[in-house]
């Protein structure tokens, strides 16, 4: 009987013992936990075939996303900048801008165009309605490089001329009417810079364009004549009014004339930089003309920073490559005395003159 509790007793021990060691191999193999030596396991991409958008990779890829790998160690290659177009040197009123409305060479008259080296006139003309009345109007956009291009004249002869015969005897590309000064006795004139009157009239405003292309108008009593001459004063018309404050259209004028009418103006938008603008008038069916604040306006709609009004009525007038374009009221071709506006190729300057 003893000898049979010892055996199992043995027995019992050896299972024991066996499942032991059984439990300690498993610890070891599949409980413990695993340590690792510091680098990043690899886990499969969790947004990888869903519609979730990823942010943005925080580290550099080895590779460019798109485009042809390059060897290692071989530099690129960089591509060339395209060579830009050659700019002229600053030059004239213009200061070398605009440089796409000139040629490099010969005039070249191109329909309503005429361009060269030194001045561009691109004419246009227009048909509106204003308060029920039709309106024709000329406009020439004018860019010149050399202040004589915009040169006015007057005839000097007895018995007068009109604006057509002193367009063809100076070689005018474009003219208008002036001022009509030779019929009347007040009035600052200064034509391509010389004086011929210095005598104000004290109820109109006047405009001056100055040498260096910059174009100013003066309310009537709000300039002094000293001041102007100091800056070398190119010409100066005395007719009016002017036709903007501060580049803004006005609604009241200095003037007594402020119906329907033709019309004659300058207008400025920078040195170098001005237009002709005739409007045809009291002519029922095809033009009646601007009333002042019309003409304004239509000079603001322009881009004009500033404009003047010049003599108008049977006056008003121009002139486009030797041809009258627009149709003055009664017929003919505008009054006979007349001084012009011009827009001519510039005077040729002695090797002395700056």
């Amino acid at each position: 009987m003893r000898n049979k509790l010892k055996i199992v007793l043995v027995a019992f021990l050896d299972l024991a013992l066996l499942a032991g060691l059984l439990l300690l191999f498993a610890w070891f193999h599949h409980a413990r936990p695993q340590r690792f030596n510091g680098s990043v396991i690899n886990t499969p991409d969790p947004f990888a075939h869903t519609d979730v958008t990823r942010a943005p990779a925080t580290e550099t890829p080895t590779a460019a996303p798109t485009g042809t790998p390059l060897p290692p160690n071989v530099t690129p290659t960089p591509t060339p900048e395209p060579t830009p177009e050659p700019t002229p040197e600053p030059s004239g009123l213009l200061g070398g801008r605009f440089w796409e409305k000139f040629t490099d060479g010969e005039a070249i008259w191109e329909g309503n165009t005429y361009r060269s080296q030194n001045v561009c006139v691109e004419l246009t003309e227009h048909d509106i309605t204003v308060k029920n009345k039709p309106v024709h109007y000329f406009v020439a956009d004018i860019y010149i490089r050399d202040i004589t291009s915009l040169r006015c004249e007057f005839p000097t002869v007895d018995g007068g001329k009109r604006v057509l015969d002193l367009a063809k005897d100076n070689g005018a590309i474009v003219a208008t009417s002036g001022d009509y000064f030779l019929h009347r006795s007040r009035g600052v004139v200064i034509r391509n810079g010389v004086l011929y009157r210095e005598k104000l009239h004290s109820s109109q405003d006047i405009c001056v364009l100055y040498r260096d292309g910059t174009m100013e108008t003066y309310l009537k009593g709000k300039f002094n004549l000293n001041d102007i001459l100091a800056r070398s004063p190119y010409q100066a018309w005395s007719f009016g009014p002017r036709l903007l404050e501060n580049g803004l259209p006005m609604t009241e004028f200095n003037t007594t004339v402020e119906e329907r009418n033709p019309r004659c103006a300058i207008g400025y938008y920078e040195p170098g930089h001005y237009c002709l603008v005739v409007v045809d008038g009291r002519q029922e069916g095809y033009s009646m003309g601007l009333e002042m604040a019309d003409l304004s306006m239509l000079m603001y709609e322009l881009g004009c920073t500033e404009a003047y009004n010049l003599d108008g009525g049977s006056t008003s007038v121009m002139v486009y490559h030797d041809k009258l374009i627009s149709k003055p009221p009664y017929g003919g071709g505008g009054r006979y005395d007349c001084d012009v506006i011009l827009i001519a190729e510039p005077v040729e300057r002695s090797d002395n003159e700056e």
